[in-house]
């Protein structure tokens, strides 16, 4: 079994017209958790830099961790997330929305990397009638689903999968994985037959150009492959024979778009497709003028001078006698940490609610990660939100913490709790 496979084309064009612009060095595998704070230390690292296709428009990798590697025993759950499970109910009112046919004999809905069945789970808790799938990758998750009574299969998406459900489900969600899948030709071609005519995928992923203006470089590590934009899903999907119908943004993972798609033919011609998204305030352009290779450069290097005054702020505060801790072992935490320089030597801990993460080390940084108990027990000066995309949620949870918080994008900033 290959550790990784290189990313040198465009799945989307098949061109190798591309240049690199962010290169973050030797990073570990995020979610790779560590049992001993010597492993943590040692463990294996890998080249993370991203690439621009011209063409496409799409950013990618620069290679592709072998997926089995990745994700037999995940330790995200995203049943830990209220804001997430907040956000499913919202998503249950859409798909309701355009599903008419959920009353009408088709009720079956598909999520795919549904990981430990919240979403579905909270479709179920609103509407029993649903007939529901989650399909994952993880056995330890798809075994924690079927424990919540969600129907599930460990299994890879892609044509083979789907071709066992030609055409069975009115419904298919998608939240953010998608840009986790190396072979996005074989998932949307997937998607393509399992979707029932006039049926509706509702895909979700974090929006890239969202990320480059709040400079959330954090969004980078092995498991996210791919980097969209409007202008190469809407590439990738006319491919197949899908079409966007509707583009929306949400504040959820730092900036998400959802797009709702069909079968080409199925419904009206599609959305007019440019630099533009919908919100509750109607249009919202991102960028005033399309970006070019020195935008991605230029951003780039002020990722480089925004991780060295985080470092910066860091040690002097150690160096004042402070204690430092953080608050969320999240996959971008991870990056932030290691990408940063910041390790056991100026952080305690790092406190996550996830039962699966606790007792383990965060890669790379030789940093344990606890239950919130440490915070009471061991509080310290400040608290790194290492999970800035739920910040706000996070300071809401702690109303008992006497320290202060340090948020470092976009920009850095301290919050005294109140």
């Amino acid at each position: 079994m290959k550790e990784y496979e290189n990313i040198d084309s465009c799945p989307i064009t098949g061109e190798s017209d591309y240049f690199t612009y962010l290169d973050l060095g030797k990073m570990p595998l995020v979610n790779n958790l560590c049992n001993t704070k010597k492993e943590s230390l040692n463990c294996k690292k890998f080249d993370l830099k991203v690439n621009f296709h011209k063409k496409s428009k799409l950013s990618s990798l620069s290679l592709a961790i072998n997926p089995t590697t990745l994700y037999s025993n995940y330790s995200y759950k995203s049943g830990v997330s209220q804001p997430y499970i907040e956000h499913c109910k919202d998503l249950y009112s859409w798909c309701k929305g355009y599903s008419s046919n959920w009353f009408k004999g088709n009720k079956n809905v598909l999520d795919i990397g549904g990981n430990d069945g919240t979403l579905l789970s909270t479709f179920k808790e609103i509407n029993s009638e649903l007939e529901v799938l989650n399909i994952d990758m993880s056995s330890n998750l798809t075994k924690e689903a079927i424990n919540k009574g969600i129907p599930s299969i460990e299994a890879k998406w892609g044509v083979e999968c789907a071709q066992k459900f030609p055409g069975r489900f009115q419904t298919i969600t998608t939240t953010n994985c998608f840009q986790h899948t190396k072979d996005i030709n074989d998932f949307t071609a997937g998607v393509k037959i399992a979707l029932a005519d006039k049926g509706h995928w509702f895909l979700e992923f974090p929006y890239w150009n969202e990320s480059l203006r709040t400079k959330q470089f954090d969004q980078v590590y092995h498991e996210h492959a791919y980097y969209y934009n409007i202008h190469s899903l809407y590439m990738l999907l006319a491919k197949h024979g899908l079409q966007i119908l509707k583009i929306t943004k949400f504040s959820i993972h730092g900036g998400t778009i959802r797009l709702v798609i069909g079968h080409i033919g199925d419904y009206s011609p599609a959305t007019e497709v440019d630099m533009k998204i919908r919100d509750d305030r109607g249009i919202v352009d991102i960028f005033s003028k399309p970006l070019d290779e020195q935008y991605y450069k230029d951003w780039a290097s002020n990722i480089h001078t925004h991780l060295d005054e985080c470092y910066s702020l860091v040690t002097s505060l150690k160096e004042k006698g402070k204690t430092i801790a953080g608050f969320g072992a999240a996959a971008k935490g991870c990056i932030f940490l290691n990408s940063s320089n910041i390790d056991h030597n100026l952080v305690d801990y790092v406190v996550d609610d996830t039962d699966l993460k606790q007792n383990k080390f965060i890669p790379g940084t030789g940093i344990p990660i606890t239950s919130r108990k440490e915070l009471i027990k061991n509080p310290p000066d400040y608290l790194i939100i290492l999970a800035h995309n739920f910040s706000e949620y996070i300071i809401k949870s702690l109303p008992d913490f006497k320290g202060k918080f340090i948020i470092f994008f976009p920009e850095i900033k301290i919050i005294q709790n109140t």
